[in-house]
């Protein structure tokens, strides 16, 4: 007896890049929150970094639970910085 309802569908091939994209914008609107907050351009950096570490376990045997590659450290400063520079209202 075969159950429809057992078989998963298979990922997208762009589902990784779907997931960066989500997570880019996230941190986006979390540095427009925080700019609007009253946080310093170096605090926002800091605390959006230690949220994506918290957010991603490195460890994970899927890759949808693993930190995006698009998202370095490097990376969320850039973001935070042109959140910042855009003085978001």
């Amino acid at each position: 007896m075969s159950f429809p309802w057992l078989v998963c569908t298979p990922p997208r091939r762009d589902g990784a890049d779907r997931r960066a994209k989500v997570a880019i914008a996230e941190l986006t609107s979390r540095a427009g929150v925080l700019y609007r907050l009253g946080f310093s351009q170096s605090d926002a950096i800091r605390r959006l970094t230690a949220a994506v570490a918290w957010e991603y376990d490195s460890a994970a045997p899927s890759p949808a639970h693993r930190r995006p590659a698009a998202l370095p450290d490097a990376a969320i400063a850039q973001i935070v910085g042109d959140a910042y520079a855009r003085r978001p209202a």
